[in-house]
């Protein structure tokens, strides 16, 4: 237990019966023969290590004093964050309990237990307490933030969205993309569930939040594609590639399920082709090449994957070599050259973690839409491949 937050503390226990002496709230006797015993008598305790009967000495006498409000304040404050929620909790219970409390005392009493409650996984005493304060205009703010975490975790997303229009409207912050998270929050358990009619409408919600919503016009396409409707399921899926390019190799095995179910391959590739102008990246590129192989185009395979090469400079003394002794084979490359080919750029790229999240650094296999290192929304994105061996 580190014992110098109590260090601070002490001197300013002896100042509050100081201060409360001055001001009249107690006997001068009174204020001056209970805070300063109780101060002494604490820090013979901590300087023979016996931090947990130091503080409830501090504690019992700050207890009789109504002018030490704001320091058991900043002691509940204190155990909540050593983790010691029951001590932080029984001491804000109490202060709740004390009559003759000021109004914005309480207040802040009531929004300190509630974090208590919060931090114990009591959510529904937390939630109670949390909309009690949020309607006082100085704690409507915070209150509203910490819903918003409590919300999250509990998957109310009804409750979320309602709380953050709360907070948007207090705080005077633009939170349409987080608005636009909980309704596609709301669409995806729809979907789940067959309920497609009131999944559409939150998909429509969450347009309106944030019209070019990425996850919303995903959903979109795949709520067309599972009613059979392909051909405006790629339309949707389509908006993706001039929006957000970066999200494309999260789209393409949508969008091949599609053309595929309307038989229509070579538009996949013409698909392919525009989404590697806007988005030179490896997974793309390798995406095309398996589809040239399996279509029976393997010459056109091995050309679309060397030109990608020489357009990577770190590759492009490797495409030469490769160039050149295929020059002495013939123009037509053989199966085993071009899985060689696959192989090399496979293994030059590794197997990279697919995400990462731009505000925290979090990296993972699968997309995360909250990112579940900082909790931020919509930060994680495909991260950037490099090859692992660069051109001397």
């Amino acid at each position: 237990m580190d014992p110098v937050w109590l260090l601070l503390l002490l001197p300013l226990a002896a100042t509050s019966g100081w201060y409360a002496a001055s001001r009249g709230y107690r006997s001068t006797r009174s204020v001056r023969s209970d805070i300063p015993q109780a101060y002494f008598k604490s820090l013979n305790l901590l300087l023979n290590e016996q931090q947990d009967k130091a503080l409830d000495v501090l504690i019992s006498a700050l207890e009789t004093h109504e002018e030490t409000v704001e320091i058991q304040l900043a002691l509940g404050n204190l155990f909540r964050r050593r983790g010691e929620i029951e001590k932080a909790t029984q001491l804000h219970q109490n202060l709740i309990a004390r009559s003759g409390l000021e109004p914005e005392q309480r207040l802040l009493a009531l929004y300190e237990l509630g974090q208590d409650y919060y931090k114990a996984g009591l959510f529904d005493r937390a939630e109670s307490l949390l909309l009690e304060v949020s309607e006082a205009i100085d704690y409507s703010e915070s209150a509203y933030r910490l819903l918003l975490q409590l919300y999250e975790q509990e998957k109310e997303w009804d409750n979320a969205i309602d709380a953050a229009k709360r907070l948007s409207s207090a705080s005077g912050e633009d939170l349409t993309g987080l608005l636009a998270q909980y309704y596609c929050e709301l669409a995806e358990e729809r979907m789940a569930a067959g309920f497609y009619q009131e999944c559409a409408e939150f998909i429509n919600q969450a347009l309106i939040s944030e019209k070019d919503c990425t996850r919303a016009l995903m959903q979109s396409g795949r709520l067309r594609a599972i009613k059979n409707e392909h051909q405006l399921a790629i339309k949707e899926w389509t908006k993706i590639v001039n929006l957000h390019p970066e999200m494309l190799t999260d789209v393409v095995g949508l969008v091949r399920q599609s053309y595929q179910s309307l038989g229509r391959l070579s538009d996949y590739q013409r698909f392919l082709e525009r989404c590697l102008e806007l988005n030179n990246d490896f997974r793309l590129i390798m995406t095309l090449v398996d589809l040239l192989i399996e279509i029976g185009q393997p010459r056109q395979a091995r050309s679309r994957l060397l030109t990608w090469m020489r357009t990577t400079h770190s590759l492009s003394s490797l495409t030469d070599l490769i160039e050149s002794d295929a020059s002495g084979r013939g123009d037509i490359p053989s199966e085993r050259s071009l899985s060689f080919l696959i192989d090399l750029v496979s293994a030059l790229f590794g197997k990279p973690r697919n995400y990462e999240c731009r505000n925290c650094g979090f990296k993972g296999k699968s997309m995360h839409w909250q990112c579940p290192g900082c909790k931020n929304w919509n930060s994680t994105g495909p991260a950037k491949t490099t090859p692992r061996l660069q051109e001397r």
